[in-house]
């Protein structure tokens, strides 16, 4: 190379503009570091020869790995002009893309590269990023398995499967990617943390208990498995079986956090409590503790000092399990704020009066589905318990179908809508909610953010009740500050993150207010269900065209699962005492007191 790279300068020196020397010294400089350098060289071999692909294209590759925006898409569109029949142009492009946020270009031009060359098995992988970042979930999940068929020993590829399992709540399948990725890498960091999510989710699907027994079982001085058991008799409402198998957890491994977040959770903390809460705070201080089990830590301390009305210190651990930073751990999926509002502005730009009438009759006439939306914390759970306690109504829980299936129902770019796949979708979905809840004539759908896609919801099912929860701002954010919504949801960590994403909700409702036809949602104020329980359970239930039932003045009483943050909660008489909760932490506001100023 050495000799390579003297001929290249004599060449140069010769020649100024010699491409072949410009391309030999600027891919050199790159491989050793020297960027600007490298890039320097490339520029001048581009400009000496723009028709050279090879110039076009590693000047792509280097803009792409310094975050080159749209300087970058721009040389990789050159790229595929050059030579728009090789996959690599496209792929080349498609790289520029991602980094430059345009997930829509990037999503053509990896389908371009795959059927130039349906063996690029990294084609194929990078196409279920894109189609991830599109939140375009189920189109993920097939990408990255064509990419596992041509190439199945990428830990990345399987690690990328695993996390798209787990924003759909498949449990099973993602454990299954976690320990397909550890057995080609058993030191993954991301492997380790995929195992231990996807196994949290295992646990709540069908086949949750087997899954704990035999971990059990396999490793009974393990504590992580006890901790899951405990989670699971949570959710069956067992409480006093679950402090037993927390408590054996604990004992077992006394430095894991989901224990302590469980626990916590489990019952209100009493001042007997307090020599277990002195022990966890010096377990955070313990500098070999990984960061999430120390996040988790923090919660639980969060919540405990809340329920011993020291509020200082509660606000002192939330703060510390939250971070300053939304991507306070690389293996975490990082909230992107720029493209989720872009995503919820499109729905309102794309979702006018004139495009609801244009697409009126495309959906199904079927009224059984109930849906319940609003932001995370506002009383969803509590309306799906009170509504499900009807003898004509089951519960699904929190379905993410319609997020999932929008890409293919709707062309934001393009300002489409496909009536026939609007249609499918809305028969799929009907017998999605009737596996789940059979022989019910009307099954809940608690998903909170369904009011993003409350247009197509509208067109889908024209005859289904839609319900609209709301709480104080503050309350609902300051809640959502206090559980570890560390994945799935659609909002950031950091209290800014939080309070943006309340605004763009409230956008967003008010938009569905002007267009959709008046009464078409019912929206019930939590403090109003809390606190006049029967009139306003009784509005809830001629909303939804039912006959009065007196058991839904009773939702504790409900003896399904629950899956939510809301475990303990839902299992007690209905109570005030969430009501104006944030005056317990007026001092420590920050941003919060923005929402004070909300109309």
């Amino acid at each position: 190379m050495a000799r390579a790279v003297q001929l290249s300068n004599q060449a140069l020196s010769l020649q100024p503009n010699c491409v072949e020397a410009l391309l030999i010294l600027g891919s050199f400089a790159a491989r050793l570091g020297r960027i600007a350098e490298a890039e320097r060289l490339l520029r001048r071999a581009a400009l000496a020869d723009p028709f050279c692909y090879d110039a076009v294209r590693w000047l792509t590759t280097l803009l792409i790995g310094r975050n080159g925006g749209q300087e970058a898409i721009d040389f990789g569109q050159e790229a595929v002009r050059l030579k728009p029949d090789e996959a690599e142009s496209h792929v080349i492009l498609g790289l520029a893309a991602i980094g430059g946020g345009d997930s829509t270009l990037a999503i053509s031009s990896f389908q371009r590269a795959v059927k130039l060359n349906p063996q690029m098995a990294g084609a194929y992988h990078n196409l279920g990023i894109a189609f991830e970042r599109e939140a375009s979930i189920d189109e993920a999940i097939e990408a990255f398995k064509r990419a596992i068929e041509l190439s199945p020993n990428v830990a990345e590829t399987h690690l990328h499967l695993g996390r798209s399992f787990l924003l759909k709540n498949q449990g099973d399948e993602a454990l299954a990617c976690a320990e397909r990725v550890l057995e080609i890498n058993p030191n993954l960091r991301n492997g380790k943390r995929l195992k231990a999510d996807a196994s949290f989710i295992a646990v709540l699907g069908d086949n949750g208990e087997e899954h704990i027994r035999r971990a059990i079982q396999s490793s009974p001085n393990s504590g992580f498995p006890y901790a899951l058991l405990g989670s699971r008799l949570q959710e069956q409402g067992n409480f006093s079986e679950a402090d037993e198998s927390i408590s054996r957890s604990i004992e077992l491994e006394p430095n894991q956090g989901l224990a302590y977040y469980l626990f916590a959770h489990n019952r209100k903390i009493r001042d007997e409590d307090r020599p277990l809460l002195t022990t966890m705070e010096r377990i955070c201080e313990q500098e070999d503790i990984l960061n999430l089990e120390r996040r988790y830590i923090h919660f639980a301390l969060g919540k405990a000092y809340d329920d011993l009305g020291s509020y200082d210190r509660a606000i002192h651990h939330l703060d510390l399990a939250n971070g300053e930073s939304d991507t306070n751990d690389h293996d975490e999926i990082a909230f992107d704020s720029a493209r989720h509002a872009s995503r919820v502005h499109r729905f309102i730009d794309l979702f006018s009066s004139e495009f609801l009438e244009r697409f009126q009759g495309a959906g199904i006439g079927d009224d059984d589905p109930i849906f319940i939306f609003g932001m995370p914390r506002s009383g969803t759970t509590l309306l799906e318990q009170i509504i499900s306690r009807h003898s004509k109504v089951g519960a699904a829980g929190e379905q993410s179908f319609w997020r999932d299936s929008g890409r293919r129902i709707v062309s934001l770019n393009k300002g489409l809508l496909d009536a026939d796949e609007l249609r499918k979708a809305s028969h799929r979905y009907i017998e999605l909610l009737h596996s789940i809840a059979p022989g019910m004539a009307h099954v809940t759908d608690k998903f909170p953010g369904n009011y993003i896609y409350l247009g197509m919801l509208h067109l889908a099912f024209p005859n289904a009740h839609f319900i609209h929860a709301r709480r104080n701002p503050v309350d609902t954010c300051l809640s959502i500050y206090m559980r570890p919504f560390f994945t799935v949801q659609e909002m950031g960590r950091s209290r800014q993150r939080i309070v943006e994403t309340y605004r763009l909700y409230l956008e967003s409702m008010k938009h569905w207010r002007s267009i959709l036809p008046s009464g078409r949602f019912l929206e019930v104020d939590y403090e109003q269900l809390v606190t006049n329980t029967e009139e306003t359970t009784r509005r809830v239930i001629n909303h939804c065209g039912l006959n009065w039932e007196d058991a839904c003045l009773r939702p504790q009483e409900g003896n399904r699962r629950v899956l939510t943050f809301s475990k303990w909660q839902v299992r007690q008489p209905v109570y005030t005492t969430s009501v104006e909760r944030w005056r317990n932490y007026e001092p420590w506001l920050g941003v919060f007191r923005q929402l004070m100023e909300l109309p």
